[in-house]
């Protein structure tokens, strides 16, 4: 006995399935293979993701007030930073997971970010987000937006490569080594 779709309705199996009208789904859903959305997304509650998904952007928030050791599978939120008055030290997963990426915020003018790679893996930054000197300090060593030149909303965007380097694909702020 057949399970597919097309075999109980004919037309679906000759002329093929018209997806084009909005849809709502409650419950459970599981998706197997690769999956693209396309067009707006509303999402609520909460979602896990695993694989390549492609068309959806999903950026939720890590609200931090203490030191943090990220996980790969946390890629694509941004942390914002609130500790004031001392360094809040964030270290990041391994590089080797390809397209892993991270944002870090300023939330407090009076703290210091410290993004610290792990082992000896290498981030690359500049001092600043426009003509700013190149500040890829040697590997396994951090770079920082300090209390003295940080402002609320200073920002940066490290991506893994897959191997062992965070490369920076946004920024505002003054960063420096560590």
């Amino acid at each position: 006995m057949s399970s597919n779709l097309e075999d109980f309705i004919p037309v679906v199996k000759y002329k093929g399935l018209n997806t084009a009208k909005d849809v709502s789904i409650s419950g459970a859903v599981a998706l197997s293979g690769a999956t693209t959305i396309s067009g707006a997304v509303t999402q609520s509650g909460s979602a896990a993701f695993t694989g390549v998904t492609t068309g959806l952007r999903i950026t939720p928030e890590i609200i931090a007030s203490g030191d943090d050791t990220l996980l790969a599978a946390e890629s694509g939120k941004m942390i914002i930073a609130t500790q004031g008055s001392t360094t809040q030290t964030f270290t990041l997963p391994a590089a080797t997971v390809a397209g892993a990426l991270f944002t870090f915020k300023c939330g407090h003018a009076s703290g210091e970010i410290l993004i610290d790679p792990a082992g000896s893996d290498v981030i690359q930054a500049k001092a600043t987000n426009d003509a700013g000197a190149d500040i890829t300090p040697a590997g396994g060593t951090g770079i920082k937006n300090t209390a003295a030149t940080n402002v609320i909303g200073d920002y940066i965007t490290l991506i893994a490569d897959g191997v062992d380097t965070w490369r920076t694909v946004a920024q505002s702020g003054i960063f420096a080594t560590q």
